[in-house]
């Protein structure tokens, strides 16, 4: 799982739901801007059309001496304005305000002159055959701008409807004029209704016009309304998926007050059974006991309105030490030894308050810069977590499931996980470090059944014979006691393997100054690649897996890997 700490960027995207006023603010900026670029670019185009067939027709050079041609520049220049005036994205809601109904409203009476006063030319023109197709093209125009306009700016149908309805009226006067300018006085005597009736007809296409712009505002309004509410819960707007697991999805999100970047965990709707949420409860109530600077924090949770259980955590900008040996390869020694005396404080803290993570691997570990300090970890998803001295019931703490992920499981966790004490955690340790060493896990096998066979029988192979780097053999004497079949044969505690790497005398030490060059160097163009492929299955295929050893049904257990 990769977090990142990048907030909102500058300008949403246009198909983005807004979460706060300044939100709304950018967005409809944004929307304004394009909506003047699309009716900047169609309104030049049929400009530079008219004023083709004004010079080939008419012989009227230049074609901007023709009226008509000069209000539809205007026309024009407005929507360009409205273009330029929105695209920096720095208007106040006012000012967007008024660009927006001024621009709508004196685009479409510009279009209103243009047509009036090409039918006033009716009688030198040979491109236009009468009055009522001048009627029907500012209908047209005007159900264009109006209902584009609805489906582009955010806004409430009441909105919608006055400012289309202002729009609206501009067709049926236009209409009743033109009828007036090209009847003859004859026809007018004896049918002075005409121009009422011209009217009336453009009214109606007005009349659907607003209706379709009212209907379509409420309902992409009302969606984006109903997103958000989804989007968002408890105190915590939901932005971005960053991490799936088997039983919980992680979001980048944000507090509706506090600035501090937010992690949300919730639980897969698909796996809410009553054991599961139990399970995920007792993640968020165990982990937020533990206050080691190496384990992430934990800030809230709650339920949201459907029942949905979620819980908020820090916000980490780094990546796992999976993709760190995936991408990098292999790390140095002295940098091993640095991030391991971490890896082994935080599970001091958990082991001396009776926790047991069971998923220690490099996907559960995160590295990143904290407090303008470089290399820090942390470890994350306790959805394992077990305590090994709680009086919790048999079901639960006893269960004949194994847990974790294969290629870091201890022997015991595999024949006997019901039994399983902080020892397995001590294994997790040797086979994180093996990795982190040479680049690849201690075992590999095609088949679930074959790594487990490797923990089990398997002899683990000095890491000193599997990397071109120069290991201390007290490390290396560390790391293969950990691997050790039998637990009494491991290391007694985390805090004695944080004593031993202690007491390592390593010919380079990790600097701070060395955290400090990579960051600056290396990470960047990491983050990036870990990004890209942040949905593609971790190291070796390998995923957290619950395994019910009585009906041998594999599942996916919980944790983002």
């Amino acid at each position: 799982m990769t977090i990142t700490s990048h907030g909102l960027t500058a300008l949403p995207d246009w198909s983005a739901v807004p979460s706060n006023s300044e939100d709304d603010r950018l967005l409809v900026n944004h929307r304004l801007a394009y909506f003047g670029r699309l009716f900047f670019i169609l309104s030049f185009s049929f400009y530079v059309y008219g004023a083709a067939m004004i010079s080939i027709l008419q012989k009227i050079w230049p074609p901007l001496t023709s009226t008509p041609m000069l209000w539809h520049a205007a026309a024009t220049l407005v929507f360009a304005f409205q273009w330029l005036a929105c695209r920096r994205g720095r208007r106040s809601s006012k000012q967007l305000n008024s660009i927006d109904v001024g621009g709508t409203l004196l685009g479409i009476m510009l279009f209103g002159g243009l047509t009036l006063v090409e039918a006033d030319g009716f009688q030198d023109s040979v491109a236009v055959s009468n009055g009522h197709a001048e009627s029907l093209l500012i209908a047209m125009i005007t159900l264009a701008m109006v209902t584009t306009r609805a489906i582009l700016v955010p806004g409430t149908a009441r909105r919608t409807f006055w400012v289309s309805a202002a729009a609206g009226c501009v067709a049926p006067f236009v209409a009743y004029v033109i009828t007036v300018r090209t009847t003859s006085d004859v026809q007018l005597a004896a049918k002075p209704w005409l121009p009422l009736v011209a009217g009336a007809y453009v009214a109606m296409w007005s009349t659907l016009t607003v209706t379709v712009a009212t209907v379509a505002a409420k309902v992409i309004y009302g969606l984006s309304q109903r997103v958000r509410e989804v989007a968002t819960v408890g105190q915590y707007t939901l932005e971005e998926k960053i991490g799936e697991g088997g039983m919980g999805v992680v979001y980048r999100a944000r507090h509706a007050l506090l600035r501090r970047p937010t992690a949300v965990k919730l639980l897969r709707h698909d796996v809410a059974g009553p054991r599961n949420v139990h399970r995920f409860e007792r993640e968020v109530q165990l982990t937020s006991g533990l206050t080691h600077p190496n384990t992430i924090a934990i800030y809230d949770f709650g339920h949201t309105p459907e029942g949905v259980f979620y819980y908020a955590m820090e916000y980490l900008d780094g990546i796992t030490l999976e993709d760190l040996v995936a991408h990098s390869g292999a790390l140095p020694v002295a940098r091993v030894v640095h991030l391991l005396k971490q890896l082994c404080g935080a599970l001091v803290e958990a082991h001396s308050v009776g926790l047991i993570h069971r998923d220690i691997k490099p996907a559960n570990v995160m590295i990143c810069v904290r407090g303008c300090v470089p290399d820090q970890i942390k470890v994350v998803d306790f959805g394992l977590v077990k305590e090994h001295a709680a009086d919790e019931s048999a079901a639960e703490s006893r269960t004949s499931a194994l847990v974790g992920t294969p290629l870091y499981l201890a022997p015991e966790s595999i024949t006997d996980p019901g039994r399983v004490d902080a020892r397995v955690d001590l294994y997790a340790v040797g086979a994180v470090a093996y990795f982190l060493l040479v680049g690849a896990p201690v075992f590999k096998g095609r088949t679930l059944i074959e790594i487990c066979a490797q923990h089990l029988h398997g002899t683990p192979v000095p890491p000193s014979l599997r990397t071109e780097q120069v290991i201390p053999p007290a490390l290396e004497d560390l790391v293969l006691s950990c691997l050790q079949k039998v637990p009494a044969a491991r290391p007694a505690t985390a805090a004695e393997i944080l004593a031993t790497l202690n007491d390592l005398t390593l010919p380079q030490p990790w600097t701070s100054e060395n955290a400090l060059e990579w960051w600056r160097e290396a990470a960047p163009e990491l983050l990036a690649r870990v990004k890209a492929r942040r949905s593609k299955p971790s190291w070796g295929g390998m995923e957290t897996l619950a395994v019910d050893l009585y009906g041998r049904t594999p599942k996916a257990a919980s944790g983002v890997a």
